[in-house]
């Protein structure tokens, strides 16, 4: 038997319409980011995989669109741990102030940092997982980004989009292992919403 391991990213917010910086500030799924999450949802249903536990972040965008995923009947618990990268001066700001960080006079978050603190997240999620256990884990582009890169080394994993996510397994105890990649809100269009 595994553990097998859920990392899903929220659905659309306001900020990633708006092309704003969306780290510890936090916005509002849209209504294109509930459809999202109900197509993650729904995926899951479809494959027949059902959570024994279900983890996200303390910000809103994560636990609105776990909630979607595992329905109101499911408990969950909340993590600071799991929260998305600090941009500093740069939250809420247009994206395309980003590179201005390189010039190293605004305080970010190091990414060392962010990993470091997805990596306790992880590890206090994986030390109450029994074998066989399906866990449901909702938060945030960048940092689950930087920590499947640093756990995995998968040369496959490109980044997550909006309510995409990432399956990783441990079998006996084990490292987490990179499995695959889905984006079952890839075919979610504005259209299906709005009917034009």
């Amino acid at each position: 038997m595994a553990i097998n391991l859920y990392l899903v990213r929220h659905g659309q917010t306001w900020f990633n319409k708006q092309h704003r910086m969306q780290g510890s500030c936090d916005s509002a799924l849209t209504p294109l980011g509930i459809k999202q999450a109900e197509a993650v949802r729904d995926y899951f249903q479809d494959q027949g995989i059902n959570f024994a536990r279900a983890y996200c972040s303390t910000q809103e965008r994560a636990s609105d669109t776990l909630e979607i995923i595992t329905g109101p009947e499911m408990e969950y618990v909340r993590l600071k741990d799991l929260k998305e990268k600090s941009y500093g001066a740069f939250e809420a700001r247009n994206i395309l102030l980003w590179p201005l960080h390189r010039l190293g006079k605004f305080r970010v978050e190091d990414n060392r940092e962010v990993v470091e603190r997805m990596e306790r997240g992880i590890n206090l999620i994986m030390r109450d997982a029994q074998d066989g256990d399906n866990i449901l884990v909702v938060g945030h582009g960048d940092s689950l980004s930087q920590y499947i890169n640093e756990k995995t080394n998968n040369r496959e994993f490109l980044g997550l989009p909006n309510c995409s996510f990432v399956q990783l397994t441990s079998n006996e105890g084990s490292t987490l292992e990179y499995v695959r990649t889905e984006w079952p809100a890839k075919a979610v269009k504005i259209d299906q919403i709005t009917g034009e």
